[in-house]
């Protein structure tokens, strides 16, 4: 699988690092919480990277750098591909980024194995992209979020009460792209690829 995606500054990063230390300090098993901080933009099976590296660099590289604001904590309760409750903070909607990530599924639907489409879902918006896209997450229904970590009854325990009241508000540059390998729990940043700049 191939991930692009978005890498917090350092002061958010702090906050995403601290929660994943206090998680697994606690023995609180789940998933994601070994995960590089990142907000996934787009994630398909795609084999060829030479021709992903240089589709991503020729349609990107005119596409202008941008703020994105992280505004509060919040749970995809019981989340669908996880079983856990996923804890993320969450991204403000802001159309250049749903601009960004649209070029970029775009312009890897060629790219795409086309098995990974046949993936079925019962809600039609997420089917409908993943369709196309080969990610169901693609268009005005994808939520932007950098994760904590998806744990099993995470909103009864204590922890998530602590994590609910965090006031955020945080500013973040987006000036690059990240391309990433995942196999299994395994990242494997493979590129960045930057932005062009502001007028």
């Amino acid at each position: 699988m191939i991930g692009i995606f978005l890498e917090p500054n350092k002061q958010l990063k702090k906050i995403i690092i601290k929660w994943k230390k206090n998680l697994k300090k606690k023995n609180i098993k789940g998933k994601f919480i070994n995960h590089p901080p990142h907000s996934t933009i787009f994630l398909a099976n795609i084999r060829n990277k030479k021709k992903l590296f240089s589709v991503l660099e020729k349609k990107i590289a005119n596409f202008n750098q941008f703020k994105i604001t992280i505004n509060k904590t919040s749970v995809f309760k019981n989340d669908l591909f996880t079983g856990g409750d996923t804890i993320y903070l969450n991204i403000k909607k802001n159309k250049k980024l749903l601009l960004l990530q649209k070029k970029i599924a775009n312009n890897l639907r060629p790219l795409i194995n086309k098995k990974s489409k046949n993936m079925k879902f019962k809600n039609n918006l997420l089917d409908r992209s993943q369709k196309k896209y080969g990610f169901p997450f693609v268009g005005n229904h994808w939520i932007p979020h950098f994760t904590i970590g998806s744990i099993k009854n995470f909103i009864e325990m204590n922890d998530y009460k602590i994590f609910k009241k965090l006031k955020i508000n945080l500013k973040n540059e987006i000036n690059k792209i990240s391309i990433w390998e995942i196999i299994g729990n395994k990242h494997i940043k493979l590129k960045e690829i930057k932005l062009g700049n502001k007028n």
